[in-house]
This record gives structure tokens, C-alpha cells and sequence, in this order.
């Protein structure tokens, strides 16, 4: 995609999230500017998750999310009681523990899911950038920690 065309589609889709949206779910946003979105899920009694999401050709391509550490180093381990869309397994391209969900580039390039390619689900409801951004902190809070 073009690299104008996919941040207006960023911007646009950015741009009707609700004011009080990230405040209202305890979210820390440390930085929301295309094709990046590094966020954090926080919550009394919770241990933190930091993701940082990359856009680059959205929507042709799913986000890459990478799993960080508060202080935004990528995790080489997961924190306990997560949900299982947070697979603590080596991913085959990054190495690292990924996001096992329709919607991430890495759930779209494991031998897993080779047969689910995202053009399957693009541009279907539940699948732009606020709808998986809600997913991911769905499966956090379903974590027991």
C-alpha cells in the first residue's frame, strides 16, 4: 500500500476512538503516531502489559505487535496468568513470544496458521486498529494476574 494512503487510513481509524477511551480502561499511551501505537494496559492489583503495535502498510498488512517490559525492552518471557493469545513460545521469525490472534502479523506467518492469511479477515468488523487493540486488553484482563 501506499505509505500516504495507509496513514490516512491510520489517522482516520485513530481518530474516532471516544476522548476519554484510553483514560476510562487504564491505558498508558506512550506513543500514538503512524505506523506506531505503544501502549500500555494497567490496572490496581495487575501486573502491567506494554505492547507496541507497527502499522507499516496498514491495511495491507496486520500490525506486528511486540510484547515490552514497562520500561519498553521486548520480553524474552511472558509475566504469569496471561490469557492464551499471549503465546509464551519462541515465535520462528522474531524468537520471542508473540500474539497468537487473527489480527497479528505473527498470527498470520506462524506454520500455525499459514491457512488463515489476513486477507481473510481485513477490512471485516472487529478487525481495525481499536477493535484489536480491544482484543488484546480483553485477553489481558481474562489473565488472573
Amino acid at each position: 500500500m501506499h505509505p500516504e494512503a495507509s496513514k490516512l487510513i491510520f489517522e482516520e481509524e485513530v481518530g474516532r476512538w471516544p476522548p476519554d477511551l484510553t483514560s476510562t480502561r487504564g491505558w498508558i499511551m506512550h506513543e500514538v503516531s503512524c505506523p506506531v501505537i505503544d501502549y500500555e494496559f494497567t490496572r490496581a492489583g495487575r501486573t502491567p502489559l506494554r505492547l507496541k503495535m507497527s502499522f507499516d502498510d496498514w491495511d495491507d498488512l496486520p500490525p506486528s505487535i511486540a510484547l515490552l517490559s514497562s520500561a519498553g525492552a521486548l520480553l524474552s518471557s511472558l509475566p504469569p496468568n496471561l490469557s492464551n493469545i499471549y503465546n509464551p513460545s519462541a515465535h520462528p521469525i522474531t524468537g520471542r513470544p508473540f500474539v497468537c490472534m487473527a489480527g497479528s502479523r505473527e498470527f498470520h506467518t506462524h506454520s500455525s496458521h499459514l491457512g488463515e492469511p489476513w486477507s481473510q479477515f481485513r477490512g471485516k468488523p472487529g478487525f481495525g486498529i481499536g477493535d484489536l487493540m480491544t482484543k488484546l486488553w480483553h485477553g489481558w484482563l481474562k489473565g488472573a494476574g
